[in-house]
């Protein structure tokens, strides 16, 4: 059966960040990069430098660091500009001039809130009683599942 992929460009550093939706999940593109958002896990196909994991009483924030700036792809169209609503998630875009911000909040199926990526890094934010596991290929790939 054929999965339905709707794409989305934001505007991101003089081009474009795509986005895709596929069912439950969301895709995001930059020419050096690629996420993968889904209920359970976290897929980052990019160099990356670190991860974190910074926990409070109720709040677990998970860090990965890119080794380098997100690179734009060429954009056909900018179809975000704020906030907005894609498949079941919201989007929304800040630009401040010295950095750009793409928050991403989830559906309730997720096991994530919300997540926020900017030009060197994506934060995930859960609850702290998550559990969190990680399979990497060293510095250029990981998976983070989540339970």
């Amino acid at each position: 059966m054929m999965v339905r992929r709707e794409s989305f460009y934001v505007r991101w550093n003089g081009g474009a960040l795509e986005l895709r939706v596929m069912r439950e999940a969301l895709e995001i593109r930059a020419a050096n990069a690629e996420l993968l958002f889904e209920p359970r896990s976290v897929t980052i196909e990019a160099k990356y430098t670190y991860k974190r994991e910074v926990e409070d009483r109720n709040r677990k924030t998970l860090f990965i660091g890119f080794a380098e700036e997100l690179k734009p792809l060429e954009a056909p169209r900018v179809d975000i500009v704020g906030r907005n609503y894609i498949g079941n998630f919201e989007v929304v875009y800040t630009d401040l001039e010295f950095e750009r911000y793409l928050t991403v909040i989830t559906p309730a199926s997720f096991l994530y809130d919300y997540f926020v990526l900017t030009s060197r890094d994506v934060m995930l934010y859960m609850q702290a009683k998550r559990k969190v596991y990680f399979e990497e290929e060293p510095y250029d790939k990981i998976i983070i599942y989540l339970m």
